[in-house]
């Protein structure tokens, strides 16, 4: 590891680096600077809680616009006009103590998560929507995750706690990633989950397995893994492969039950996905790809529920391509693509087979089974130190959509364009 004051950029590899000290970078990609900074404390004299102590955090805000706006459903949503608003990114503070035997974890504050595409009311929440609002409501508390790790080899380790998810090289906190949106994969994927987690290292090989109720659904069965390969013995450049499956049931379709907002087929699927990141000079690559499923038997016939009448899946890539101009100035590009099957036969289809917008009712921005989302955002990205400044433009384009599902009033729109800045203080030196 190179220093303890850098992150990794994605939600499974941060898991890794806490679990096996590797080392990555944020905002800017793999130049040098443009790193999230942190302030590491020496504690001594406190028993199993000496050792070095890492803080970070910051806060953000955004304004932004974007054509073929959909019908607001919810009032207050912070506009700037028919098409734009404005809103608080993040507030938020990371704690990391990663030495000795005994290692503790602490993310908090308050947090959302803009997506590409992911605009209308109409769907499961508006990521451009005021932070607190309707349209995107605060989270329920103030803990985004945590979680104690003991290590008494340096071949395995046992964590648990509000469990870090395994899954994806997008994080959920917007600077931690070289892009203001995440991407759809991270949308989709396994989200953080109260659990126990093994952890498992030899040589330039990590192996994590987590076994937690990922989209809080109240019920853990969710099983999930992160196999990660260092290609270099920094950690920066690397491979992943993760995945989980669901080992039981959650919900009924159409039923409302505890979770995140997120759908049937999100908490009942399973799911297989590869990520790599690689630095060269000043470029830094990111690809990823993965494919996530609904089994059948996610439903059964004694459940008396609609049953899906064929295997609903979405799949999907991206690739985030970062290019450091100077220690202050970078710019990354993320094109991507997710596919969604549908079955026009299954009365049913959106309750197994709308993925973007987790089985919301049809209407303007809620896409539809059978859809096909491409999107490109770019992101330059200024900072000096603890100030940085991000501005972005997002196109997305659907093809395959039902009409009214679409972007605009109507929903019949196939393209929408977001123009947005963002401006931020970080912590730490």
């Amino acid at each position: 590891m190179k220093k303890t004051t850098k992150f990794l950029v994605g939600a499974g590899l941060t898991t890794a680096l806490l679990a096996a000290s590797q080392s990555s970078y944020a905002l800017g990609g793999g130049g040098e600077g443009n790193n999230v900074p942190a302030e590491t404390i020496n504690v001594t004299g406190m028993g199993p809680l000496s050792g070095q102590w890492t803080f970070s955090g910051g806060i953000d805000a955004f304004a932004s616009t974007n054509t073929n706006a959909t019908p607001r459903l919810f009032s207050n949503e912070g506009s700037l006009g028919p098409n734009a608003q404005y809103s608080i990114g993040l507030a938020a503070i990371q704690i990391h103590k990663g030495t000795g035997w005994l290692h503790f974890t602490y993310w908090g504050g308050a947090w959302q998560t803009p997506t590409t595409g992911i605009t209308s009311d109409f769907g499961a929440f508006n990521s451009l929507a005021r932070f607190g609002s309707g349209a995107n409501p605060f989270p329920p508390g103030p803990t985004f995750k945590w979680w104690f790790t003991a290590q008494p080899s340096k071949y395995w380790s046992v964590s648990a706690g509000e469990m870090a998810s395994l899954e994806g090289t997008e994080i959920g906190f917007d600077w931690m990633n070289p892009t203001f949106f995440v991407s759809n994969l991270n949308n989709m994927q396994a989200t953080p989950g109260y659990g126990p987690q093994l952890n498992l290292f030899y040589g330039p090989v990590t192996f994590n397995l987590q076994y937690s109720d990922s989209y809080h659904t109240a019920r853990t069965n969710v099983l999930s893994f992160l196999l990660t390969y260092n290609l270099n013995k920094s950690g920066t450049d690397n491979f992943i492969l993760f995945g989980h499956t669901n080992l039981g049931h959650t919900g009924n379709p159409g039923v409302p039950h505890a979770g995140v907002g997120l759908g049937f087929s999100e908490s009942n699927s399973s799911l297989l996905g590869a990520g790599v990141q690689w630095i060269a000079g000043p470029w830094t690559f990111i690809p990823e790809v993965q494919y996530q499923w609904l089994p059948k038997s996610s439903v059964t016939a004694a459940s008396g529920n609609p049953r899906p009448l064929t295997t609903y899946f979405e799949t999907a890539a991206m690739v985030d391509v970062t290019y450091q101009f100077t220690p202050k100035w970078s710019v990354t590009a993320q094109p991507q693509i997710v596919y969604q099957n549908g079955d026009k036969n299954d009365p049913n289809q959106n309750l197994f087979g709308n993925w973007l917008q987790f089985d919301s009712a049809p209407g303007p921005g809620t896409f539809s089974p059978g859809t096909t989302m491409t999107g490109l955002q770019i992101s330059p990205t200024w900072q000096n130190k603890n100030i940085f400044i991000r501005p972005t433009v997002d196109l997305t384009h659907l093809a395959g959509f039902a009409p009214g599902t679409g972007y605009g009033k109507r929903g019949n729109s196939a393209n929408q364009f977001v123009g947005l800045v963002e401006v931020g203080v970080l912590m730490g030196k």
